[in-house]
């Protein structure tokens, strides 16, 4: 089980890698909802259908606020150890997205000068490795998945929504690379749609406030 604690959630955005032949082995299934505690698990069935991103949320420094993804990571990798003191080779550590930012009809946004596209974020899920006839194991991996920084600039786009390409990437303890196919997340733009001061339980329990479903209030 993992806890979303934003306070502790840092932003490495870099230039993505190029785009390599998947590996079957590693793949992303959803983008999983946390509960009013902000705890999400790779195993639960609670997931969201498409994001939602208000633009007008600021956090308490008054900066735009980052869009929070917690995907559901799978590993079809099989524990094949041939050595029984060995440690188990296809275990991974998942420690990064790339994530490519396109419009609604898949193509590439022009973006201002400093926002790179596609850009790598960081996260970090450690999967077991499964058995051969079993189902695949299964882990969450939370990270940034559009940064404060590029909010602006979807404004200015002014479309309704973007698509998220992303592909988890890791390394086995045996020290193969996975990156996995792509997974694309859509996600609706709005200003102002989910503030409501009105239910105040609601506000108690919002774990991500300003996306998906997650309500916010700004006294007038």
């Amino acid at each position: 089980m993992s806890r979303i604690i934003l306070i502790a959630m840092a932003l490495a955005v870099t230039v993505a890698g190029c785009n390599r032949f998947p590996d079957n082995g590693l793949q992303i299934t959803a983008n999983l909802l946390p509960d009013s505690n902000c705890f999400v698990q790779g195993d639960q069935d609670e997931r969201l259908l498409r994001g939602l991103y208000d633009t007008s949320f600021r956090d308490v420094e008054g900066n735009a606020s980052n869009y929070i993804i917690a995907l559901q990571l799978a590993s079809y990798l099989v524990n094949d150890n041939a050595l029984e003191f060995q440690a188990v080779q296809n275990n991974i550590q998942v420690d990064n997205y790339d994530i490519t930012l396109l419009l609604p009809d898949g193509s590439k946004p022009e973006l201002p000068a400093g926002l790179v596209n596609p850009y790598r974020v960081t996260t970090s899920a450690a999967i077991q490795a499964t058995t051969a006839g079993s189902d695949p194991t299964q882990d969450v991996g939370v990270a940034i998945g559009i940064p404060g920084s590029y909010q602006q600039a979807l404004i200015d786009l002014g479309v309704p929504s973007v698509l998220l390409d992303i592909r988890a990437g890791g390394t086995t303890r045996g020290g193969f690379s996975q990156r996995s196919a792509p997974f694309r997340w859509p996600v609706d733009l709005c200003s102002g749609c989910l503030q409501n001061c009105a239910d105040q339980t609601a506000l108690d329990e919002s774990c991500l406030p300003g996306q998906d479903v997650w309500p916010y209030c700004f006294a007038p």
